[in-house]
């Protein structure tokens, strides 16, 4: 038997006390043999994403530069109200 995990897709509306969350099955993380997940989700059916631990502190640090979000600065003049 194949182990596998549901993908959830998790989605909050409306403002608080009305706040509503949605789970929906968005796909599904298989496990393989190594430990890793692969992901495939419903929305990009010809992908495949792999989840692993990096393979040293070095990988660690590109990954979480390369994916970080920075700040940007929000230029108030083009802001219509």
């Amino acid at each position: 038997m194949t182990e596998y995990k549901v993908v959830y897709l998790i989605v909050e509306r409306g403002a608080e006390p009305n706040r509503q969350t949605f789970w929906r099955v968005a796909g599904a993380a298989y496990v393989c043999r190594d430990g890793s997940l692969n992901l495939k989700l419903d929305m990009h059916p010809g992908l495949t994403f792999n989840i692993r631990e990096p393979k040293s502190n070095g990988e660690r640090r590109e990954a979480v530069a390369d994916t970080w979000p920075t700040r940007q600065p929000v230029n108030t003049d083009d802001i219509p109200f």
